[in-house]
């Protein structure tokens, strides 16, 4: 009996201190993980409340500041005027056909190339009115006719040939032909005035007549004209052109302007220095 009852003390000693034990090692892995949930709980709130939760969205978040910069950049100007010179057709030596070598002289001028419209008119690639065969010069081509008006037949150019002249007075000249209206607007906007084909009335003409050329047949029309683009007004919704009829920053209707644009071919050239 003592000894088991020794025996008996042992084991409840043993058993108590187990107890004890149990208690201590039970404490302690009860408070990490509480601690730890308590320390999950907060960082969520704050993922929550801020958004931010990674590195990521602060790269975002300056992702949309520089695209709200860039953003201001591309605003578009209201109103431009450029200040080209006018250049008359109709002024001595008068060029009675000669409004397209007449609008790329102002651009031509305009950025710092001396050259007068004359120059550009001996210069320029021409065509016969017509063939002995009967066929039209094309204006793709060539002047047709007589770009002074010597002779009583003459119709005009189109950008090909007007482009190959350009280039041989300016390194930087950008045919701008095909593009559409706002592409040439843009270029404006910039500060280059641009050339172009347009009609006397800046709006579509319905007075077309189909010419059998050595290159096969082309509608043209003798409303034909060209001038030198030298501003906008976007509010007002106008077009400024310098017209070598005598009219410097003449205002049209941009609706129109851009259809007459549309009519005769999408036909622009620039000069930049």
């Amino acid at each position: 009996m003592p000894n088991t009852s020794r025996r008996s003390n042992n084991r409840g000693k043993y058993a108590a201190s187990r107890k004890k034990g149990r208690r201590k090692v039970y404490r302690k892995r009860y408070k990490a993980p509480f601690f730890w949930a308590i320390v999950g709980i907060l960082l969520i709130g704050a993922v929550v409340v801020t958004g931010k939760y990674n590195p990521g969205n602060i790269v975002d978040k300056a992702s949309e500041r520089l695209n709200e910069e860039d953003a201001i950049e591309v605003v578009h100007k209201k109103r431009v005027v450029l200040n080209v010179p006018l250049i008359n057709q109709m002024d001595d030596p008068k060029l009675y056909n000669g409004c397209e070598v007449t609008s790329l002289a102002m651009v031509l001028n305009y950025n710092g190339i001396d050259v007068t419209k004359s120059e550009l008119a001996d210069n320029i690639e021409t065509v016969p009115f017509q063939y002995d065969n009967g066929k039209h010069g094309n204006p793709n081509d060539g002047f047709v006719g007589s770009v002074s008006g010597s002779t009583s037949t003459g119709l005009g150019v189109y950008h090909g040939p007007v482009y190959n002249l350009a280039k041989q007075y300016a390194d930087n000249v950008y045919d701008l032909t095909g593009s559409n209206f706002d592409t040439v607007v843009n270029k404006v906007e910039e500060g280059h005035p641009v050339w172009t084909i347009t009609t006397t009335a800046f709006a579509p003409v319905s007075d077309f007549e189909s010419w059998d050329t050595p290159d096969g047949e082309i509608d043209v029309t003798y409303s034909e004209h060209s001038v030198c683009i030298t501003g906008f007004d976007r509010d007002k919704r106008v077009i400024y052109v310098n017209d070598p009829y005598g009219y410097k920053n003449r205002e049209v209707d941009w609706n129109d302007f851009a259809a007459a644009y549309k009519q005769m071919g999408k036909q622009a050239i620039c000069v930049t220095k």
